[in-house]
């Protein structure tokens, strides 16, 4: 039976639910999950509607994805970052693009890559020292970028770029976020203090992109990374992209590359610094699987703990903690009847919180994941990498670097809180921690050769 969208109460008159949004936009949608499957909201002029529910979020990404499209206010805050890459493109562009982009993150070449993923994470930590105190998001933004620039843009002025985008990543994060909850152009072409700054740190990264294309298009290398792959175009059509479709691809991968990966991880250790009982089983099993041997791609298998805590902590702290889409076409969903037009946004991190799912939801519990434990609706809540035909081509080389990266700084690192109380997420444009050091300890393996 048809029913009709409710609207969330308690919107502003000009800017509607964006005032909320703004001040606790992750209490908002929590609070939104206990209301309909489907509720309308109002954001800055126009209308939303906010899936509550996995099942309908299912509808949305998969069983009736061909009635939706990348779209929205969040797609529309992200393509003034990364244009019109494979993340953000729309379905059309996505088949054209996909092709090219999926052969780089196929297993085989992420295998290939696992060795120069832990030598990354080896040489960023090597200037640590025991009793120091440690900016663990911005040393793991130095990991996941030299990763980033040793695996998929290899050439020297890769490297170049992706330091430039981890640098860049939170003041672009700060303004993106303003651009989703208002997307009212004119708004940010506004000259103000925080629009300059968002201008500048654009500017910085679009020369360096463009230093990358210019070096790739000067030495014709076969690089075997998969800015070469871009590059060298379809062999089917022998169609070669231009520069602009260029550095749309190359500033996806560095965004999604450096961003995702870095949060994770950041995320990571600061909550094993306040679950001691977590880090200690970690341990444990990094210590049984390893020795005193480096890790490697082999022994991911035998890291099943450790995927867990990795995949719990993603349930807690999504990065994209909102996902967007437009309906190409009216549709029902869930007896909701959606016009054409319409935005429709997605909370991952509301979904993933949903206490009939995940009993004591705020809680950090990696063996919820344990295989005889998974059920199907925590299969369909779980949206960290998204859902459907646009779900994350990266998440298998975003996960085994992170644990390699985990594995590797886990065997020889304790990192302790520097003052007392749980870390806050902030939610920019993505979901990131809020800074807090941590001390380092150095720590000696279990079964290592003394």
């Amino acid at each position: 039976m048809r029913q009709t969208v409710r609207r969330s109460p308690v919107g502003l008159p000009l800017l509607g639910h964006a005032g909320r949004l703004a001040v606790d936009p992750l209490g908002f949608l929590e609070q939104q999950r206990a209301s309909d499957p489907v509720v309308a909201l109002r954001l800055v002029g126009r209308e939303c509607f906010l899936v509550n529910s996995a099942e309908a979020a299912m509808d949305v990404l998969v069983s009736r994805q061909e009635r939706f499209d990348k779209g929205g206010p969040f797609m529309e805050a992200a393509r003034q970052l990364v244009g019109n890459g494979v993340i953000t493109c729309k379905a059309e562009d996505h088949q054209v693009q996909r092709p090219v982009m999926k052969p780089a993150f196929h297993r085989s070449r992420v295998a290939g890559y696992a060795e120069v993923m832990r030598e990354c994470v080896v040489e960023s930590i090597s200037p640590w020292r025991a009793g120091q105190v440690l900016d663990v998001g911005a040393a793991m933004y130095q990991v996941a970028a030299l990763v980033v620039a040793r695996t998929l843009v290899s050439a020297p002025a890769g490297q170049q770029a992706a330091e430039v985008m981890a640098g860049a990543l939170p003041q672009l994060l700060r303004g993106l976020l303003r651009r989703m909850l208002i997307p009212a152009g004119w708004v940010h072409r506004v000259p103000t203090p925080a629009n300059r700054r968002f201008d500048q740190a654009r500017a910085r990264l679009n020369q360096a992109i463009d230093q990358v294309i210019t070096q790739y298009r000067q030495q014709e290398e076969n690089r075997q990374d998969l800015l070469s792959q871009i590059m060298a175009g379809d062999e089917v059509s022998g169609r070669r992209p231009d520069d602009a479709e260029v550095r749309d691809q190359v500033m996806s991968v560095l965004a999604a590359g450096v961003e995702t990966s870095a949060s994770l991880l950041a995320w990571t250790f600061q909550l094993l610094a306040h679950h001691p009982e977590i880090e200690t089983r970690l341990w444990e099993e990094v210590d049984g699987a390893l020795g005193d041997r480096p890790v490697t791609f082999d022994d991911l298998p035998s890291l099943p703990y450790t995927k867990r805590l990795l995949t719990e902590v993603l349930r807690l702290y999504p990065p994209t903690w909102l996902l967007s889409r437009i309906v190409v076409e009216p549709t029902e969903i869930r007896g909701y009847r959606l016009p054409k037009g319409a935005d429709v946004l997605i909370s991952p991190y509301a979904l993933q919180r949903n206490p009939e799912v995940f009993p004591d939801p705020g809680r950090l519990a990696p063996d919820r994941w344990l295989p005889e434990r998974l059920s199907t609706a925590q299969r369909q809540s779980f949206l960290a990498f998204g859902a459907g035909r646009r779900r994350c081509m990266g998440e298998f080389f975003g996960m085994t670097e992170t644990t390699l990266a985990l594995a590797t700084i886990a065997r020889t690192w304790q990192l302790r809180p520097t003052e007392p109380g749980p870390v806050r997420p902030l939610p920019r444009f993505l979901l990131v921690p809020a800074e807090q050091p941590l001390l380092l300890h150095r720590r000696q393996p279990r079964g290592s050769r003394r």
